[in-house]
C-alpha cells in the first residue's frame, strides 16, 4: 500500500510540474536570431485629455513671459505642474495666452513647438523664440498577472513593453507570456495588440513602444482561471497535493 501511494505522489508532482514549461516561462528564446537589428520609434502624439508644459523663451526675458502660464511658486512638483499646465480640450485644442486657440491633437510636441514658434515670429511677436513642449501625464495601465498592477507614469515620449513590465514587478508565474495584450486609442479608435514575449521578434515593431494612456493586459493560464483565483502560484498546487498524500499515507497506516 505504502509503495502504491508513494507513486501515486510522484506521478502527480511529475505532472503537475510538467504543466509549465521552459518553453512557456522564459523571455526572448530567439533573442541571437533578432540581434543586431535597427531600431525605428515613433513620435507621440497627442490626443484629448493630454496636459502639456510649454515654455517659451527668448532672449529678452521680458517679451517672453506674457507667452508663459503665471504657474506662481512652489509648482515644481509634477502634480502642480499638471495643474497648471494646457489640458487638451476633446476638440483637441488649447488656449496660450495672447496666441488663444492652438489645435494640437495629432501632433508630435516637437509640431506644436514649430506651430507656436512659427506664429510667434510670422505675427511679429518674438523674433527669435525658442519653444519646449513636454506632456506632463504620461501614463500607462497593467492590469492582470504582474505582481503589481496599476497605473504608472513615465517621463520619456515612450518605453519598452518589458520597461512596463518591469516597473509592474514582473510578471507572475501563473501569466501566459504568449499573449500579452496590447490596448491602445489613436484617432478615436482602439487598437489591441497581441504580443508574444518568448520570442523577441515583437521589439523591432515600433508599434510595441508603450505610450501615453497604454492598457496592458496579462491573461492567467487555464489552471489559474480554473482555481478561481485562489492558486497564486504554481507551487502551491504541488504543496497541497503533498499534503493531502501525506495525510491519506498516514490514514492508511
Amino acid at each position: 500500500m505504502k509503495k502504491n501511494v508513494a507513486s501515486i505522489i510522484f506521478l502527480l508532482l511529475l505532472v503537475t510540474q510538467s504543466c509549465t514549461t521552459k518553453k512557456d516561462m522564459l523571455y526572448l528564446q530567439d533573442m541571437d536570431a533578432h540581434s543586431n537589428k535597427n531600431l525605428s520609434f515613433v513620435m507621440t502624439k497627442i490626443q484629448p485629455n493630454d496636459i502639456l508644459k510649454i515654455d517659451v523663451s527668448d532672449l529678452n526675458p521680458v517679451v517672453a513671459a506674457p507667452f508663459n502660464l503665471n504657474v506662481g511658486s512652489g509648482s515644481s512638483s509634477v502634480q502642480m505642474m499638471e495643474l497648471s499646465g494646457y489640458l487638451v480640450t476633446p476638440e483637441g485644442t488649447i488656449t496660450m495666452p495672447i496666441l488663444n486657440e492652438i489645435s494640437v491633437v495629432g501632433l508630435s510636441p516637437s509640431k506644436i513647438e514649430s506651430v507656436i514658434k512659427n506664429r510667434l515670429i510670422d505675427e511679429g511677436y518674438l523674433v527669435n523664440p525658442t519653444v519646449q513642449v513636454r506632456v506632463l501625464n504620461n501614463k500607462f495601465t497593467i492590469l492582470g498577472e504582474v505582481r503589481s498592477p496599476g497605473v504608472y507614469p513615465f517621463t520619456e515620449e515612450s518605453i519598452s513593453l518589458l520597461d512596463a513590465i518591469g516597473m509592474a514587478g514582473d510578471l507572475t508565474y501563473s501569466a501566459i507570456r504568449k499573449d500579452i495584450q496590447l490596448l491602445r486609442e489613436t484617432n478615436g479608435k482602439r487598437m489591441v495588440y497581441h504580443i508574444d514575449l518568448t520570442t523577441a521578434a515583437w521589439m523591432s515593431n515600433p508599434d510595441f513602444q508603450i505610450r501615453q494612456n497604454d492598457v496592458i493586459i496579462v491573461v492567467p493560464n487555464k489552471l489559474k482561471v480554473n482555481s478561481g483565483g485562489l492558486i497564486k502560484d504554481p507551487l502551491q498546487v504541488i504543496g497541497v497535493i503533498a499534503s493531502l498524500l501525506a495525510i491519506i499515507l498516514l490514514i492508511s497506516k
